[in-house]
């Protein structure tokens, strides 16, 4: 797979990141018909922007689901909360940008929600497999819906 360098300015980019966001929230959206948890969110950026875990995604598909792409790949098990913590900083302006953008919206339960009709994504761009990435992970999640679970299978407790 020929992947772009993305220097750390343009992956913590908020319209970015918001974009990955979007991904992720339509493939939980495709799996569950509703929005996706706060705390669910959180898993997302830093799993897809990490260089050294994107090879966890070759070979799969979205029949591959959450359980087997951890069982394949306990790598991404490894410093998984620090991971989190180290990307509060640029996952807080990337929902505040998808949002006052009307990428996304907040239901009545607080979960957020991807607006399709609001983007528009290029025809073929360098970044496809992290969209790609994001969109798949959001569907495996999507399956599990339960943010406990999900959470607990990851070793993090909430």
């Amino acid at each position: 797979m020929n992947k772009v360098s993305i220097d750390i300015f343009a992956e913590t980019n908020p319209a970015f990141c918001a974009l990955v966001l979007f991904k992720y929230c339509e493939g939980y959206y495709k799996e569950t018909n509703e929005g996706i948890p706060f705390p669910l969110l959180l898993l997302s950026l830093p799993i897809i922007l990490s260089d050294d875990l994107s090879k966890t995604f070759e070979g799969t598909n979205v029949r591959t689901g959450f359980f087997l792409w951890i069982e394949r790949n306990p790598e991404i098990l490894l410093d998984l909360t620090s991971r989190i913590e180290d990307s509060f900083e640029f996952i807080k302006p990337a929902i505040e940008f998808g949002l006052y953008k009307n990428i996304f919206q907040v239901d009545n339960y607080g979960f957020l929600n991807p607006v399709k009709k609001n983007i528009r994504m290029s025809k073929k761009s360098q970044l496809d497999y992290l969209y790609k990435n994001a969109e798949r992970m959001g569907s495996w999640i999507g399956q599990v819906n339960s943010t406990k679970t999900i959470y607990n299978h990851l070793g993090i407790q909430i």
